[in-house]
């Protein structure tokens, strides 16, 4: 089959085409030719005003509800989301019930949606049932293909457990995730310990909850990597997950000035939102880390365009709808995002002057997973996704996600996605 794309836009950083309108022709999933006009016969001929190519998403935090919360998001669902968001490569975290923690539970997870053009890369725990009393097999895991190790969709506490956990896996080329929080300092709070959180009369999240957290990680892998002997793994980094303040943005950046090896990531809704959208007492805008102050908003985005964050995640968390329309103290955190990454970045980074797009959706990610995209060139496999400029009001009818709980609800996004591509799976006009 062939399929022809007419004088669209190429938003992939790494082609000669960059920024240009080209032509470029497929044939049986691969490309065949690519130009500034191409005149060729094809099966299908996609062309538009205002089409966009845009590499495929890769997303390094997805709550994994599998097994055990089927009636929240089973394998179909989650695929159908991936696959609609354009993201065709996801992390998922170690949070089915039961935890996926045997190598055998880690292979089937890995092959789980093979051939659906979505490919699924399974972090491990590491403490056994993510309960923080005994280590996981670490080894094991790994060797069994997971090079990414988390404690559930949260930190760990043990500061002596996080430091065995540093020791023995930084001779690894492995990730070791943290979403930094100090539980004793977080508890029963709602929202962001600020303005709001007084007005509404809410126990608030403090900062320091979430900064105490990035200090302590950062001393242990100190530590770690002055008492390593040569033997830390050049692939080895502790990752600091959906960071959401200003000074988590500055203590990792003198860290990674002074050589540590240190990542960080950020929500796609830390970058969109700020506490007064939880004034209105919505509970699709509970979330966890909490949507923070103004200041801490464009700090984040500075912190991305300095290169201390690197990905933007979804942090996608399915949430039945009777955990969400409660009381706003008793509704659960989390929000869906698979479907509206793309669109909800791709908005608001053009408005921040970004450009490279794709560095922070596309190859950063892929960076830390350790895998390649292929590129705009003939020969290599056709996959990403084409969006179009056409403004509209995303709502509850187009979710194909089995839990609606979306925090983008009634928000209005500037672009579509209009096409998913990976080879020979792909579709049109969704």
């Amino acid at each position: 089959m062939r399929i022809l794309f007419k004088q669209i836009l190429i938003q992939d950083s790494r082609s000669s085409f960059f920024g240009k309108k080209a032509d470029l022709l497929a044939e049986d999933g691969r490309w065949l030719e690519i130009a500034s006009s191409i005149q060729a016969v094809a099966d299908e001929v996609i062309s538009g005003s205002d089409f966009q190519w845009f590499p495929s998403l890769v997303d390094l935090r997805v709550h994994h509800t599998l097994p055990g919360g089927e009636h929240k998001e089973d394998w179909t669902s989650l695929q159908a989301a991936a696959w609609k968001g354009g993201v065709l490569d996801m992390l998922l975290l170690p949070t089915g019930d039961p935890v996926p923690q045997q190598p055998e539970a880690i292979q089937y997870i890995a092959t789980k949606l093979e051939g659906t053009g979505v490919t699924c890369y399974p972090s491990a725990p590491l403490t056994l049932d993510n309960k923080a009393e005994n280590f996981s097999d670490l080894m094991g895991l790994h060797e069994s293909g997971s090079s990414w190790f988390s404690h559930g969709d949260g930190a760990l506490q043990d500061t002596d457990l996080m430091l065995k956990c540093l020791q023995y896996l930084q001779p690894l080329a492995v990730k070791v995730i943290s979403r930094p929080d100090v539980s004793g300092l977080s508890l029963f709070g709602q929202i962001h310990e600020g303005v709001q959180s007084t007005l509404l009369g809410m126990k608030g999240i403090p900062v320091l909850a979430e900064t105490m957290h990035v200090k302590r990680d950062l001393d242990l892998l100190r530590y770690v990597m002055q008492h390593s002997f040569g033997l830390a793994n050049p692939g080895f980094a502790l990752h600091f997950s959906c960071i959401s303040t200003a000074e988590s943005v500055t203590l990792i950046s003198e860290a990674q000035k002074q050589g540590l090896p240190v990542t960080a990531d950020v929500a796609i809704y830390s970058l969109i939102f700020t506490e007064d959208a939880v004034s209105d007492f919505d509970t699709l805008k509970k979330v966890n880390p909490p949507l923070r102050s103004e200041n801490d908003r464009l700090a984040l985005w500075k912190g991305l365009k300095d290169g201390v964050i690197t990905a933007v995640v979804s942090d996608h968390h399915p949430v039945e709808v009777e955990n969400k329309e409660l009381e706003f103290d008793q509704a659960s955190f989390g929000t869906i995002g698979l479907e509206t990454l793309a669109l909800a970045f791709i908005k608001e980074a053009k408005n921040q002057g970004i450009t490279k797009i794709d560095n922070f959706l596309t190859h950063a990610p892929s960076a830390f997973l350790g895998i390649s995209q292929p590129e705009l060139k003939v020969g290599e496999l056709l996959k990403g996704i084409v969006i179009t400029g056409e403004e509209k009001v995303y709502d509850s009818e187009s979710i194909v996600s089995k839990s609606k709980n979306s925090i983008f609800l009634g928000h209005s996004f500037s672009h579509q996605i209009k096409g998913v591509f990976n080879g020979l799976n792909h579709s049109y006009g969704q």
